[in-house]
């Protein structure tokens, strides 16, 4: 069945009926439709695994501040290495 048939169909619908559908629909949330907070469990174990990386060594780390302008530079650097003559 398509969406459209599905629109015709719930448009047919008494009004104390689509309010029965609209909560059987909010009950059935999670049986739908996938939780979209859900974490595929390969990006968390990377996400685990460089948690467990930078509590173990907090020297690799760079501060946030000036995170940006370090971004730009490094940017601008690629830059004018690519407009070089060669």
């Amino acid at each position: 069945m398509s969406v459209e048939q599905l629109e015709q169909s719930v448009l047919q619908l008494s009004v104390e009926e689509r309010r029965q559908l609209l909560d059987w629909m909010d009950d059935h949330r999670h049986e739908l439709l996938p939780d979209e907070d859900d974490i595929h469990p390969s990006v968390q174990a990377e996400v685990v695994r460089r948690r467990d990386e930078a509590l173990a060594h907090p020297e690799l780390l760079e501060p946030w501040n000036g995170t940006l302008e370090r971004a730009r530079r490094r940017l601008n650097e690629f830059r004018r290495q690519k407009d070089q003559p060669r």
